[in-house]
């Protein structure tokens, strides 16, 4: 059996015209026990952070079809609102059902709130997003890169599950890649990097490239430059251009 990482997703062949993907993340230190240090509602963690696992694959052309979530808090209260959040963004998806199992910390109390989830989705092998940028393809940020407090106080200026899935549906999009904790510069360079190009950035960006996206809250699209319009009509968020790609000096 052939497995492989592609960017955060490790892929497996599973048969001649399919992969299987999965996908991880992890949250620790938010939600509304004693030492968390961001409060937030225990539904929006969960939701956020299923969020980011569920981008992730969607964002490489894969379907998710099951969400394993792994937590390190009580079933009575913390772990039902959590639970509650996962089913919430699941439920968000249109061309996608997935099941939701997983389990609860019963033997020890816990003062701080902490999980990893694990998705697991498949893709046709002519549908995997990856390497497909070109020389001449410009890059949009669509969505803020924000975290913690920001996150929560702006919902309207971050990349929600549904736009995910659009983008996700849209064959406008040569490649997606949603921006993490390393910033917007440095998901980029990969970008680039396993592309074998290089980037012309636009002057005078307003976005900082360098701050964290933290729970996928906006994403690198490859695309033609002919599309940028089209393109800013499928989500309904704040967008970018960054520049274009160029051939690598």
């Amino acid at each position: 059996m052939d497995i492989k990482q592609v960017r955060d997703i490790t892929v497996i062949d599973f048969d001649d015209k399919r992969y299987l993907g999965i996908s991880c993340d992890s949250c620790g230190g938010i939600g509304t026990k004693e030492h968390d240090v961001v409060k937030a509602s225990l539904h929006l963690v969960a939701y956020q952070t299923g969020k980011v696992a569920l981008a992730e694959l969607l964002s490489l052309g894969f379907s998710p079809f099951l969400l394993a979530d792994g937590l390190a808090v009580e079933m009575d209260d913390t772990g039902n609102q959590l639970i509650a959040g996962f089913r919430d963004v699941i439920s968000r998806l249109k061309t996608a059902k997935v099941h939701l199992t997983g389990s609860t910390e019963e033997n020890i109390p816990t003062v701080q709130t902490s999980m990893g989830i694990t998705c697991i989705g498949i893709c046709e092998k002519d549908k995997l997003k990856y390497k497909k940028t070109r020389a001449g393809h410009v890059c949009m940020l669509l969505g803020l890169p924000l975290v913690g407090n920001d996150v929560v106080n702006n919902p309207d200026k971050i990349l929600d599950i549904e736009d995910f899935e659009i983008l996700y549906l849209s064959n406008l999009i040569k490649e997606m890649l949603p921006v993490g904790s390393r910033g917007t510069e440095a998901e980029l360079k990969d970008l680039c990097k396993y592309n074998n190009l290089g980037f012309a950035y636009n002057e005078n960006l307003s976005v900082d490239l360098t701050h964290s996206g933290g729970p996928s809250c906006c994403c690198l699209a490859v695309l033609e430059e002919e599309k940028i319009d089209e393109v800013k009509k499928l989500v309904k968020k704040p967008s970018e251009v960054l520049g274009h790609f160029v051939d690598k000096q």
